[in-house]
């Protein structure tokens, strides 16, 4: 019996090329095809499951939560920086040479709501704005445009982003019947009397000024590239029944970086993290085991579906996953055998791996690592009560934690998730322009050179 994979590795090595349209011959013959997904842990993601856990002791000190009740493990990097990690991140032992991780990333040092920080994340503004995504689709002399900006092929990501218009859901059960129905009529063109007609009266609206000019523009360029994308998504193949979730997903997402239809994708797991309340608490490890599960299944068929006869999906997109912020070491009022979770802007944990991203590093660090260690006294101006862990002073040159303890917090001591997407932006070419700034009269955050591969 053929694998699945097998399968198409063996078609990817004489047909792939057939794959695209003739339409963007300039896409198809990119010599560095470069694509994105980001995975969302939605509801703030507790890191002292994975990746920033703490010792026991500490819990018997009643300092820290732990419904795991066993000792974590040392994780060494590629560059000497170490973590705690749980036993619920073995299933990723083998992946550990594909991505990075970074601990202590400071989100924001003024909001901890939900949609603040996915809108912090995706933005860099808690009010919402332009997401990061579309920006990784700007047009280069190597990497021309492509028609749409992500698919999305789970429920999209809740957040205030004003430039999703082409970030479109398309799941992997409905793609396939979708591609039929385009197989069976012909796309519209320039020339047809009703396309002719409706575009004529999208762009009498385009011409006026304000929002509903401003859509109509947008689609009118949408309806120019309508013929195009019809022709693309007619191509896709539906995925297999029996695969699992992350396997269609991944299979769909292929076919559309093949097809030029996005360069990115977004992927919401849907398991919730949002954990305040003890009964809800006590379910993370269940929660942790599944989501990841699921992420093991996407980073493996990442690296088993071929994007041509001689790279993985994995060799050609670079994969973030992350979450709108950790949670905090217990809650103050009950005890800490019977303790609920809350928001912890002040420390996050991403994972970086894939085209263009060195592996296995550990990178950054949180405070608060056993019951011994000291708050500083900037963490005490935010935290009096110590309930949360605050991202370390940062070198951006070692890519480690610093050995000082400022008195004040300032963001530019910190590794912050501006850093982060700064590093992404460079890694896709993206205008400096766009680049994040820590805050208002503050610099552009630094990216991380010593991430980049």
């Amino acid at each position: 019996m053929i694998g699945r994979r097998k399968l198409l590795a063996f078609g990817a090595a004489g047909a792939g090329t057939l794959m695209f349209p003739v339409a963007r011959p300039a896409f198809a013959a990119a010599a560095d095809p470069h694509f994105f997904l980001l995975i969302m842990m939605g509801g703030g993601a507790d890191a002292t499951y994975t990746y920033d856990a703490r010792p026991l002791s500490m819990t018997a000190a009643g300092r820290v939560h732990n419904y795991l009740g066993e000792q974590p493990g040392l994780l060494r990097g590629r560059n000497g920086g170490t973590l705690l990690a749980t036993k619920l991140t073995w299933p990723l032992i083998r992946l550990q040479d594909r991505f990075s991780i970074l601990n202590g990333v400071v989100m924001t040092p003024s909001f901890d709501g939900h949609l603040q920080n996915v809108n912090f994340l995706l933005t860099g503004d808690p009010f919402g704005g332009e997401s990061f995504v579309p920006h990784l689709n700007v047009a280069t002399a190597r990497r021309p445009a492509d028609l749409l900006d992500a698919v999305v092929p789970t429920n999209p990501i809740v957040s205030n982003v004003t430039n999703d218009a082409r970030m479109v859901p398309l799941r992997p059960e409905s793609a396939g019947g979708l591609a039929q129905q385009l197989r069976n009529v012909a796309p519209f063109r320039q020339g047809d009397e009703l396309m002719d007609f409706i575009k004529s009266r999208v762009a009498a609206n385009a011409r006026g000024t304000g929002r509903l000019a401003a859509g109509a523009a947008r689609m009118e360029l949408g309806l120019n590239d309508a013929a195009e994308m019809h022709a693309r998504l007619a191509r896709i193949e539906p995925p297999e029944e029996d695969w699992n979730t992350e396997d269609k997903s991944v299979s769909l997402m292929a076919q559309c970086f093949r097809l030029g239809i996005a360069r990115s994708a977004v992927y919401q797991l849907p398991e919730n993290f949002d954990t305040h309340s003890p009964d809800e608490a006590k379910k993370q490890p269940q929660l942790f085991a599944s989501a990841v599960g699921r992420i093991v299944d996407l980073f493996d068929a990442l690296i088993e579906t071929p994007y041509d006869a001689k790279r993985s999906m994995l060799d050609v997109t670079t994969v973030m996953v992350a979450t709108e912020f950790t949670r905090t070491l217990r809650s103050s009022d009950a005890p800490v055998t019977a303790t609920g979770t809350h928001h912890n802007q002040y420390c996050n944990t991403i994972w970086l791996g894939g085209k263009g991203i060195k592996p296995g590093l550990v990178v950054g660090a949180s405070d608060l690592a056993d019951e011994k260690q000291a708050a500083s006294k900037a963490h005490l101006s935010l935290d009096p009560h110590l309930e949360r862990a605050v991202g370390r002073p940062f070198d951006f040159a070692t890519l480690k934690p610093r050995t000082d303890d400022p008195e004040t917090f300032d963001l530019r001591n910190h590794l912050t998730v501006a850093s982060v997407i700064n590093t992404v932006y460079s890694l896709f070419d993206v205008p400096r322009q766009r680049w994040r700034m820590l805050g208002r009269n503050l610099p552009v955050a630094p990216s991380l050179d010593g991430l980049r591969a």
